[in-house]
């Protein structure tokens, strides 16, 4: 009898479903009226070619990586609600579901039970402790970054939350959190640099504003093996950072007004970002220009002044809101 899809994770734009931990994800347009999964697969689709770009960009730079580099799964295709796809793998999930459009990409991998244990015996409350840590919805646990938020209640450090919705699904991790469970001041400056040459992949390769889009950290693939220069290990043991969640993404053009666009993407996304003042923003900020600078000469020769411009009014920009 084959395997049933289980659901791993939900969102407005849709429900995630896969068969085991490691392999392919299905993302279903299931959620709000406004989401559209052919903008996400199209906009997945542009940012891993981009990505593509930035690593050929490093090679031929003979530029020493000294962070990792953002991961972002791959996306093998979009399906529509009348594809013959469901033919075969509708009965693999829930009796009432239909056809609807979905995408196919590979599953980005859950943390092991150990660091599950960690979060949860920092940060859960006692009395549900076991209910979080058997239940299989638990076990789908990635953790989103929040390098531009720190809790407001410092007293919330040493006394765990009494909230019976505790989820180890996107655990939103705040700079004090990283702190206290001991991740290093340098891996969170690797943080910090990832989300800057990234964001400024998007922009000056994709083209594309970064609108809600989402960090997590997660392991690496399960077929990687071994020590990676593109891997950080410390109290989370060996993982990286990935990009998802691209439906909400648009194009900007290389004008003001597209600065300005992608200026307004960065404060409508959740904290992942350092923010100016903070003790992580110098290091995104540097990285972000850096990375810039390194895309625009080698792509846009003829226009590379302004282009530059563009990435360093964005800077300024956040840094005077």
């Amino acid at each position: 009898m084959a395997s049933k899809y289980s659901c791993i994770g939900a969102g407005f734009c849709g429900t995630v479903w896969a068969l085991s931990e490691d392999g392919r994800a299905v993302k279903r347009e299931d959620g709000g009226p406004d989401r559209s999964l052919a903008n996400d697969y199209a906009m997945h689709r542009r940012i891993l070619q981009s990505f593509s770009r930035l690593t050929d960009i490093k090679r031929r730079s003979g530029i020493h990586q000294t962070s990792p580099q953002v991961r972002v799964s791959e996306c093998h295709h979009f399906i529509s609600s009348n594809d013959q796809w469901w033919t075969e793998n509708l009965p693999l999930f829930p009796s009432h579901y239909s056809p609807c459009n979905a995408i196919v990409s590979d599953r980005i991998p859950p943390f092991a039970e150990q660091i599950r244990k960690l979060i949860v015996n920092r940060y859960c409350d006692q009395t549900i402790k076991t209910e979080i840590l058997t239940s299989a919805a638990n076990r789908d646990c990635l953790i989103r970054p929040y390098l531009g938020r720190r809790r407001t209640q410092r007293t919330e450090i040493s006394r765990p939350s009494r909230l019976a919705a505790f989820s180890l699904r996107n655990y939103p991790l705040h700079e004090d959190q990283m702190e206290d469970i001991g991740i290093p001041t340098e891996d969170m400056q690797s943080y910090a640099r990832m989300m800057g040459e990234a964001l400024a992949t998007l922009h000056w390769l994709g083209e594309v504003d970064g609108n809600d889009i989402e960090f997590v950290l997660a392991p690496p693939p399960f077929h990687e093996e071994g020590p990676s220069t593109n891997t950080i290990t410390n109290v989370l043991g060996r993982h990286t950072m990935w990009m998802l969640d691209f439906n909400l993404c648009r194009y900007m053009s290389m004008s003001d007004a597209g600065v300005q666009q992608a200026v307004t993407a960065f404060w409508r996304n959740d904290p992942f970002y350092p923010r100016p003042q903070s003790k992580l923003w110098g290091d995104f900020r540097e990285q972000y220009l850096m990375s810039s600078k390194m895309i625009i000469a080698e792509y846009s020769q003829i226009d590379f002044d302004e282009r530059l411009s563009f990435a360093r009014h964005f800077i300024e920009l956040i840094e005077t809101k």
